[in-house]
């Protein structure tokens, strides 16, 4: 089978609320917070968290958390804070946001100040998702013109990294961002910054700028033909750019869930999956898709048929989310076999997948993510058997005191300081001479 890295990324949503057809247009931003209950909401956001430490000591590769608002479909409306506490928790897994947004920040000054604290804390585990946002959050939000989203996404990404990148302040005078000073402190550890993946539909636009940057394609969900057709744009790109293609630029992205049996499996996944069809994506297109938030040549090719959200996706059976490899459910057998067609038809070297189902209690996620580490991942890592951050190289960052020191080298020239009776010295407090007081 081929290598494959493994990523999960845990829903988090609260289900306690009533059938989508019961509240009206959609449960996404509309749902009236009178359903929510603290403590139910307390337990959702903890299990999030600990399901999530856990995959580190199952050996997955990674981590993502994702970022929604202005409803349950997730109560991770601040995935910067989120992944932080798991930063904390963990010490070797792979940790990223792909939820942030960074047209909800006023300036993307404090998008990329927030990078550079997580990859410090990390110890340069950390990447970052670069999302346009579902069209709902651009409605809850309410800080951001769909309108002009791609265009300010566009310059909000290239003063980040000229922030990234430059040695000394500089002058930005954009469209949408002015500064006198763009002068970050402090900078990512990896340099120019932490790896950047980049959700898409299949926007030719979305996957040239994955491309062009070299950045990961994250595989959003949309019917299998248009998917295959895609990758295969992204790959294009990718050449077209001068770049090497390597399998890792692409994250298939799926729903999975593994149990004993095929049909124990489906018993325990598929009221969890089709309750995210039909209560948590469903929504009226509008909503999904406000003005400007979507290319011209990717309306056409809804409004044409066959493309992302071109069928109503509540509509969708059990069976079109197996066929179109959107659902991956059965036994260990089962599901390496599936994991296998769907990921070299895509020719892809990383699968996020969904194992909580967004709705699943703690308990079933565990069992899940525990029969998948021990009974299917180890097929698709060769001998070594081992996640990525056990066989790299060691990272960026210094792990101890001593491997500080022997690495920086000398300690470089710092300002000195007036002390009153003693004169200018050196204010590191091993330099500093000792202060003798004279006795009355």
């Amino acid at each position: 089978m081929r290598e494959l890295e493994f990523y999960i990324c845990n829903g988090g949503k609260y289900p306690y609320v009533p059938h989508r057809d019961e509240l009206g247009k959609t449960r996404f931003i509309t749902t009236p917070s009178k359903y929510y209950d603290d403590l139910y909401g307390q337990q959702i956001v903890e299990d999030y968290v600990e399901d999530t430490v856990f995959a580190e000591r199952l050996g997955y590769d990674g981590a993502v958390i994702i970022e929604q608002h202005g409803g349950p479909n997730s109560l991770v409306g601040q995935s910067i804070t989120m992944t932080a506490t798991i930063i904390a928790k963990t010490s070797r897994m792979r940790v990223g946001t792909v939820g942030a947004l960074m047209n909800s920040y006023l300036t993307p000054m404090r998008f990329a100040e927030e990078i550079a604290t997580l990859d410090i804390l990390s110890k340069g585990r950390y990447f970052a998702g670069l999302p346009m946002g579902i069209g709902g959050n651009y409605h809850s939000l309410g800080v951001m013109n769909p309108t002009y989203a791609r265009e300010r996404f566009r310059e909000a990404h290239d003063m980040m990294m000229a922030a990234f990148t430059s040695d000394a302040p500089f002058k930005w005078d954009g469209k949408f961002f002015q500064s006198e000073y763009v002068n970050l402190w402090p900078k990512p550890i990896q340099k120019p910054g932490p790896e950047m993946w980049v959700p898409a539909a299949g926007s030719k636009d979305s996957l040239a700028f994955a491309a062009k940057h070299g950045y990961t394609y994250l595989a959003v969900l949309v019917p299998w033909p248009i998917l295959l057709k895609n990758c295969q744009n992204f790959k294009q790109a990718v050449l077209n750019a001068g770049q090497d293609y390597d399998p890792r630029r692409i994250a298939a992205t799926a729903f999975v869930h593994v149990a004993e049996t095929d049909k124990q499996a489906r018993i325990e996944a598929e009221g969890h999956f089709m309750s995210v069809l039909q209560n948590s994506l469903g929504s009226p297109f509008h909503d999904s898709f406000p003005p400007g938030h979507v290319t011209p040549q990717s309306l056409r090719g809804m409004a044409a048929g066959g493309g992302y959200r071109s069928v109503d996706i509540s509509k969708l059976t059990f069976e079109d989310g197996i066929k179109s490899g959107q659902f991956i459910v059965g036994s260990p057998d089962t599901v390496a076999e599936r994991i296998e067609e769907v990921t070299s038809q895509m020719d892809a070297g990383r699968l996020l997948m969904y194992p909580d189902g967004w709705t699943m209690p703690s308990w079933l996620v565990r069992k899940n993510m525990t029969i998948f580490a021990e009974e299917v991942m180890p097929r698709f890592r060769g001998r070594h058997g081992k996640p990525v951050w056990d066989r790299d190289e060691p990272g960026f960052a210094a792990i101890t005191r001593a491997e500080y020191a022997a690495r920086r080298g000398p300690v470089p020239a710092v300002p000195t300081a007036d002390i009153q009776g003693v004169g200018r010295v050196d204010i590191r407090t091993s330099h500093i001479p000792e202060l003798r007081v004279p006795l009355k």
